[in-house]
């Protein structure tokens, strides 16, 4: 459970009826790993699940370069170029924490850049939904390569299992996308030195999210 989360959701009306269940750790900036007065890093938070007896550490990579290149709001700090500061300014020092034998005990799971290999299946070019900045990471396959150099850097530690995001089930899976989709996820999955080995799994409903049941509304209204 993560203390910073916890506090804060108890601070509001209802709060504390959540504010125990665990959540993801998001690592969303190069500064997240070390944290800060208000924050925990990275380090802090996986020496909390060992004095709580936790088994399972949950975190969101989410730092690409050029990220989120569909959605203005939720953009990153990295240019669509700085690949290299990418791998070696946020994924390499992530690595080094997790690969310490202190935390070996701990299962990690780690959720691969929400938002970005969807993108460059439906928005990078031919949609409704496309963008010049989506185009762009197309061109240049930066996402690729940074899930892949992901996938590869953190998929060597034994304890830490990867798993890619898959959008979910209004975006991707139409006819239209779900064959592409696939193909992106492997063509990501055997970029810079990763291999399907590399992925636990897929995991959906984080870049946004949609009802399997709608009691309330019908495709047709």
């Amino acid at each position: 459970m993560n203390p910073d989360w916890s506090a804060l959701a108890a601070a509001e009306p209802g709060g504390d009826a959540v504010a125990d269940e665990p959540t993801f750790v998001w690592l969303d900036q190069i500064a997240a790993i070390k944290g800060d007065a208000e924050k925990r890093g990275l380090r802090a938070h996986l020496d909390t699940a060992l004095d709580q007896g936790a088994n399972l550490v949950q975190l969101v990579v989410y730092d690409l370069p050029g990220r989120d290149c569909a959605a203005l709001a939720s953009n990153g700090e990295l240019g669509p170029t700085e690949i290299g500061r990418y791998e070696s300014e946020y994924i390499d020092p992530i690595a080094d924490i997790l690969a310490d034998p202190a935390y070996a005990s701990l299962r990690i799971v780690t959720l691969i850049e929400p938002d970005s290999l969807p993108n460059i299946v439906t928005n990078a070019g031919g949609t409704a939904g496309s963008t010049p900045e989506c185009a762009t990471m197309k061109e240049n396959g930066n996402y690729e390569k940074g899930v892949g150099y992901a996938l590869h850097t953190l998929g060597a530690i034994p304890n830490v299992y990867n798993y890619v995001d898959a959008a979910h089930h209004g975006w991707l899976g139409w006819d239209s996308n779900l064959v592409p989709a696939a193909q992106e996820f492997k063509k990501a999955a055997t970029t810079s030195g990763a291999t399907v080995n590399d992925v636990a799994g897929f995991i959906v409903n984080t870049a946004n999210y949609s009802a399997t049941t709608e009691p309330y509304l019908k495709i047709t209204d």
